[in-house]
């Protein structure tokens, strides 16, 4: 078929949902039947339920668009300018940290709780600080939160905000897996400061681009940080050198949500040279948001069911393999499957103890390296310090710190992305799985060093107390120096930079010991996740082996007659899922 005739194929919802269904009708007459229930084993039927109700449930879904990123990128505040509201708390931490869902409807949020439970909240306890109280309150931590609101993005586009990829992922793994599964389309979130780190770039090989029906749009946030039209092609051109190989013609979008949320408000902008530029590029992004939803409306459904479908067929396949097995097995043929399992089982505890180990060991030499390596940088920063008797008062108070923060962060960032593509090197010699399994719990800049302050009150030059905290479970670090807090404001800064220069020089030696504590930390972390996900994919593949040998051992201990009426069935079924693979390849 000509490719112009290809193009103007359109498909019908209504029909597609039909074929689909009169295929899973077929599927549940051996779930209903006790014959048929008998025969399969509950694990065949359990699996083929949760299939048809996944499959099922999805098909009058609205376009679903996932937005994801490290922690503190700014995901939830380019929902919120999206959406022209302020939906998504945007001031969280990773104790508060959830998946929040985001549909059309009348104004409502429901926090999902165990066993099926919702509980109602209101707008006031949607804040940060009212959030954790209830969390205590109730004793339940609020995984995922269903939202629903009047805007008419909302209509046909139900949007769901992803956890921070990092330590909060630890917990939300299978939440944003199922998610990112579910997609039609992902909008991953960097920021221009820290523009698609190399965990980055490793998060989006192993975990979106393997999604082969799902669209992509990269966005880097914070371009009100740059100053110049030349600034942004430098930006942007470094950004597409980093991901030519890994997402060849991929062009990133670069934007503001800060911006674009103060344009809505009628507030100060954050940066009034750019913000006509900053407010057209938004607009285009959003115009691309809505084209790309308008273009998949005829597609969507095809698309959706094709992956689902073909994710039900590979591991219903698996299960009737399994099945199949049994029938040419005799007992002693199970015995021995079931010693083998068994020797498995022991032989991937050693090799999980032994990996163990040498994480344990690669952790200790990463963190000596990384203890080196930023002992140089403040080497670096602190003979740079005493060269700066030249800088006015007034400048050395209002960017110093700023430097000595944003340069330590930035070394931490260099030192965790360098050692964590060592690790991956590790674990690739396992398994491709476990590799992008550690891509969601990278604690990259998550445990970096941050600062705290109010950009307006900087601004104005009236405050110099800046404070470094590191996110997570470290402790605050604060870098207040008390010459500098004294030669705060304007009136005060005349002939202060010896002042500042001897103060600041005090604070290294403490400075020191912090970054070094914070080394320990990070990768500490760092190695915890990684034995984490070890001892998950052992554990799992263990499962998977002894299910299969259980489900092959039922079978194998039946008679004749009843095996003939088992590979009968598992005959019918495997005519039933070739129908399904015929259909689905009837939407390609």
């Amino acid at each position: 078929m000509g490719a112009g005739i290809e193009n103007r194929i359109t498909y019908d919802p209504d029909e597609i949902t039909r074929l689909l269904e009169n295929q899973l009708d077929k599927l549940k007459v051996f779930r209903f039947d006790s014959r048929y229930r008998s025969l399969l084993g509950e694990s065949f039927i359990n699996l083929a339920a949760r299939w048809e109700k996944d499959i099922l449930s999805r098909r009058n879904d609205p376009f679903t668009l996932v937005v994801c990123g490290e922690f503190k990128r700014g995901k939830s505040s380019l929902i919120n300018a999206l959406l022209g509201e302020d939906v998504t708390p945007v001031n969280v931490t990773p104790e508060t940290v959830a998946l929040n869902r985001i549909i059309y409807g009348p104004h409502s949020n429901e926090a999902v709780l165990p066993g099926g439970k919702k509980l109602q909240l209101s707008d006031e306890e949607m804040q940060r600080e009212n959030l954790e109280a209830l969390m205590r309150q109730t004793g339940f931590s609020f995984r995922q939160i269903e939202l629903q609101r009047p805007v008419d993005f909302l209509k046909q586009t139900a949007v769901v905000d992803t956890p921070g990829l990092g330590d909060s992922m630890q917990d939300f793994g299978g939440l944003v897996e199922e998610a990112l599964a579910q997609a039609d389309a992902v909008v991953y979130v960097f920021s221009v400061n820290y523009p698609l780190s190399q965990t980055e770039q490793l998060f989006l090989k192993t975990m979106i681009v393997p999604q082969k029906y799902t669209d992509l749009l990269l966005v880097g946030n914070y371009l009100d940080v740059l100053n110049s039209e030349e600034d942004y092609e430098r930006m942007r051109s470094l950004l597409v050198s980093r991901i030519q190989n890994l997402l060849p013609g991929q062009e990133p979008w670069l934007l503001s949500a800060l911006d674009e949320r103060c344009r809505q408000l009628r507030e100060e902008r954050p940066n009034p040279q750019m913000e006509a530029q900053l407010g057209e590029r938004f607009d285009r992004f959003r115009e691309e948001l809505n084209r790309l939803v308008e273009a998949k409306k005829e597609t969507i459904l095809p698309d959706r069911m094709q992956r689902l479908a073909r994710g039900m067929i590979a591991e219903l396949s698996e299960s009737l393999t399994a099945l199949e097995d049994g029938l040419s097995m005799s007992s002693q043929d199970v015995k021995a499957a079931m010693e083998r399992v068994q020797e498995q089982k022991e032989s991937q505890i050693r090799t999980q103890e032994e990996t163990g180990r040498r994480i344990d060991r690669l952790i200790d030499s990463m963190k000596a390296e990384s203890r080196m390596w930023m002992g140089e940088l403040l080497d670096d920063m602190q003979q740079e310090a005493g060269t700066l008797t030249d800088i006015p008062a007034a400048e050395l108070s209002k960017y110093y710190t700023f430097y000595c923060i944003d340069t330590i962060q930035e070394g931490m960032n260099r030192c965790i992305e360098q050692h964590t593509l060592y690790l991956y090197d590790l674990l690739e010699e396992i398994s491709a799985e476990l590799s992008a399994k550690l891509s969601k719990t990278t604690v990259n800049s998550s445990y970096g060093f941050r600062f705290t302050l109010d950009n307006r009150t900087w601004t104005k030059g009236d405050n110099v107390s800046y404070v470094v905290s590191k996110v997570g479970s470290l402790a605050l670090l604060s870098l207040v120096a008390d010459g500098v807090a004294g030669a705060m404001r304007q009136k005060e800064m005349a002939d202060k930079a010896p002042d500042i220069l001897r103060s600041i020089g005090r604070q290294y030696p403490g400075l020191r010991a912090s970054v070094n504590q914070a080394i320990d930390s990070v990768y500490g972390k760092l190695g915890e996740n990684a034995k984490k996900q070890l001892a998950e994919y052992y554990g799992d593949k263990i499962r998977t082996a002894q299910e299969q040998v259980e489900q092959s051992a039922m079978v194998a201990r039946q008679d004749e007659e009843r095996k003939a009426e088992i590979r009968t069935a598992v005959s019918e079924i495997r005519e039933i899922l070739s129908q399904i693979q015929t259909e689905l390849e009837g939407m390609a």
